[in-house]
């Protein structure tokens, strides 16, 4: 069940706070727009490995940065256990300075997601 909340543009915009638009262009990839602080970014995805409900990897590609999110699945007691890394390679002078910054941040609002997407999928 919480598999379909990690992949599904509609699913993603109910639990991920700083996405405010996601729209799927082919298969396997989609558009996302997050906002925050003041600034929009706009990246693409593509869906590198799906083997539901355990494992979901996608290649994210921006403006100043690649990136490797893995989402890895597993049960635990009545429930699920999700983990997820999130590589980040940037490419820009100025994103990589920024980027200590940048990644607190982004941990910051993913513990923020992940809470609410286990309220999402408990509920």
């Amino acid at each position: 069940m919480v598999f379909r909340f990690l992949e599904a543009s509609d699913e993603r915009l109910r639990w991920m706070g700083a996405l405010v638009e996601s729209e799927p262009l082919a298969e396997g990839r989609f558009r996302d727009v997050f906002e925050d602080v003041g600034q929009r970014v706009e990246l693409e995805a593509e869906v590198l490995e799906r083997e539901p409900p355990k494992l979901l990897v996608v290649r994210l590609r921006a403006k100043s940065f690649e990136a490797t999110s893995t989402q890895r699945l597993e049960p635990a007691g009545l429930g699920t256990r999700l983990t997820t890394l999130v590589e980040t390679r940037y490419t820009k002078r100025l994103a990589r300075l920024a980027g200590p910054v940048v990644a607190r941040r982004a941990q910051r609002q993913l513990e923020q997601d992940l809470t609410a997407l286990k309220r999402l999928a408990e509920g």
